[in-house]
């Protein structure tokens, strides 16, 4: 008998060959195999004529094979051909290169066929349909509605159904078997169907209205299992202590006082959330969300104050070394010397002192982690700078320890915009301040989509603005996900592209991820002297890299990369107050019709939001936030933009957990 732990090369026809090719789906098991649900439907259960076949759209019939026979071209291929027919009337119909189907196909037997008519032949003729036998009204492929399962190379979507459909109806007690997420009183309360009715559904539905139910039920149960791992995450860390900060007003009144321009009522607004959190007895979790240039970085500094104060020590945790010398750099500035800074990269050498200094304010990459006991005697705020760039378990090292007696406050600063249904289901157990307002005077950045036979229009009117107002421009090649080494030739073809043939008089320099942070450092302080016109470099800049002068950004194969991290790069210039920027957007000769529409939607707008929420619209949030470094599990029904059923797990987990 066949259990849900079983591998799924115990299924009849599958095997070690199909099993491993499953496993490149994420099926190794019987019950992943139940969990592999379609993605689409083909409704093909409306019976038609022959009569009534065109060449418009594909419909499905009911005939008899009269005849069949293979025929063999001169160049070797096979055509079949066979003669149907139904109560009205006979029509050809042919296939390629599938001569099996000569003796499949026999002549008197009955055959569901899904197709439509070849629009250039002079006589009618179905045109390459799908098939299937028809033995009663219990088939697999065809008559009813069909589920379309996403398949990898060797595996058939036709193949895929027959195993799943062959353990829904020989091996039914396995999917009772399931476990019960959903308990009778929560299932009534939202008016779920069963988990057993959802499940046969979903793969196999009788109608659109039990297609409709069965979706309803799997949909609740995922965002549902969600939400309760985050309440119990909430619960837990509720639990534990905060390390107690004495706040007094004066503190921070005193450090706006001293700043030289005037913080925008949003940085006042999250700067007393922040401040709020820490008179609580549980340690704070706060998710702290702005665009690029909005002023994250003042906000952190302000609220480290009184931490230090209090005898505790913050850690500022940033992806980059870039990024982790920009916030050192703007510190060092807005504090004049009243605190002890420490930065920490990869390159950093341990210093003899170190162990016996104590620091007020330490910043650094994923390096300070492994330095930890010899910085940190008293921790009592951890800051991460877009923590989706860390691995789970880098970023819960420096609060999950106990370097203290208690749990240090925890702020989390991104400036990826998050919709607000990503945030309710995978910040849920944060709690969330935006910074929604920029600092004045800057003016938004003029994004145009350059069409490839436009190209040295854009590159004449680049060098002119160079030339005549002194401007300096980020040039950014594609991304290349498979490799960095990749990524990096192609960054280094292009610097010798741009420097030898497109602007031989320009100082042109290349940055890119390789490259040690001595060298990084010299460039951009090359850069930021105005001793380079042009930066060119992979996307390293895309966090933490802050050239006051930069005005102009080109984004090359600007169709390789989600919206929100080009409004990310977009946000690298124009920081100059009443300064005009540029952001050019390039694209591959054959970049699709999909992206060109998702670069012109780009170009309209400059709010991060909206950018964020048509991204995950049209590509899921795998795509646009990366699902292994974010945590965010990649949903095979449920949909993000569904803020009502959202909330409604939300509700249900809440009920369930005070239950339990």
């Amino acid at each position: 008998m066949l259990k849900l732990s079983d591998s799924v090369e115990k299924v009849p026809l599958i095997g070690p060959k199909y099993s491993k090719l499953l496993a490149k789906l994420g099926i190794n098991s019987i019950q992943e195999l139940l969990y592999y649900f379609p993605t689409s439907y083909s409704d093909t259960s409306e019976i038609s004529t022959i009569a009534d076949l065109s060449p418009l759209e594909k419909k499905t019939v009911l005939v008899t094979i009269d005849n069949v026979k293979n025929i063999r071209t001169r160049y070797r291929k096979v055509i079949t051909e066979a003669l149907v027919s139904d109560n009205s009337g006979k029509i050809s119909v042919i296939w390629f290169n599938q001569p099996f189907l000569g003796k499949i196909l026999r002549i008197g037997s009955s055959f569901l066929l899904n197709g439509k008519l070849n629009p250039n032949h002079n006589k009618a003729q179905l045109y390459s349909p799908v098939y299937e036998p028809y033995k009663g009204k219990d088939t697999t492929h065809l008559g009813k509605i069909i589920p379309q399962y996403p398949v990898t190379e060797g595996v058939t979507g036709k193949w895929l159904r027959s195993r799943i459909k062959f353990l829904l109806d020989k091996h039914q007690y396995l999917v009772e078997e399931l476990s019960k997420l959903i308990p009778q009183n929560i299932q009534e309360c939202y008016e779920l169907t069963d988990k057993k009715s959802a499940i046969l559904n979903v793969h196999y539905p009788k109608d659109k209205m039990t297609l409709k139910t069965a979706r309803a039920y799997v949909a609740f149960e995922e965002l549902l299992k969600i939400q309760i791992k985050l309440l119990k995450k909430q619960h837990l860390l509720r639990k534990r202590r905060g390390p107690q900060i004495k706040v007094q007003k004066h503190m921070i009144q005193d450090f706006l006082k001293r700043l030289t321009f005037n913080p925008t009522n949003a940085q006042k607004r999250v700067i007393r959330d922040i401040i709020s959190d820490f008179s609580q007895p549980c340690p704070a979790n706060r998710l702290l969300q702005g665009d690029v240039g909005c002023g994250k970085t003042l906000v952190a500094a302000a609220v480290s104050i009184p931490v230090v104060k209090s005898g505790f020590q913050v850690a500022i945790l940033a992806p980059t070394a870039i990024l982790a010398k920009q916030h050192y750099e703007t510190m060092k500035e807005l504090f004049k010397g009243k605190y002890k800074l420490r930065l920490i990269t990869g390159e950093t050498k341990k210093s003899g002192n170190e162990i016996k200094q104590k620091f007020d304010i330490i910043i650094g990459t994923h390096a300070l982690l492994h330095r930890k006991k010899d910085l940190f005697e008293k921790l009592g705020l951890v800051i991460v700078d877009e923590q989706h760039r860390f691995g789970v378990k880098q970023r819960e090292i420096l609060v999950s320890q106990k370097i203290s007696a208690t749990a240090p406050h925890k702020i989390t600063m991104t400036a990826t915009p998050i919709p607000r249904s990503i945030a309710l289901t995978f910040f849920g157990n944060l709690d969330i301040s935006i910074i929604d307002e920029m600092p004045k005077g800057r003016t938004p950045t003029r994004t145009h989509l350059v069409p490839h036979n436009k190209r040295t229009d854009g590159y004449r009117w680049i060098e002119e603005r160079i030339q005549k107002n002194n401007s300096q421009v980020f040039w950014l090649c594609p991304l290349i996900e498979e490799s960095e080494k990749l990524q990096t030739k192609a960054v280094i073809t292009e610097y010798g592209k741009l420097e030898n043939q497109i602007f031989p008089k320009l100082r042109i320099d290349l940055l890119h991820g390789r490259l040690s942070d001595e060298e990084k450092n010299d460039k951009i302080t090359r850069m930021k002297q105005g001793k380079t016109n042009i930066l060119v470099s992979t996307s390293v800049i895309e966090v933490g890299m802050d050239i006051p002068g930069a005005d102009i950004i080109v984004i090359e194969g600007a169709e390789r990369f989600g919206l929100a991290q080009l409004h990310q790069l977009r946000g690298r210039v124009g920081r100059r107050a009443r300064q005009e920027s540029w952001c050019f957007l390039f694209t591959s000769e054959n970049a699709s019709l999909g992206a060109a529409e998702r670069l012109k939607y780009f170009s309209k707008t400059n709010d991060g939001l909206k950018v964020a929420q048509f991204d995950l619209k049209r590509r899921g949030p795998g795509e646009v936030y990366g699902t292994k470094q974010a945590g965010i599990p990649d949903l095979k029904v449920a949909s993000l933009t569904d803020i009502k059923l959202i909330k409604k797990t939300r509700e249900a987990a809440e009920k369930m957990l005070e239950l339990a």
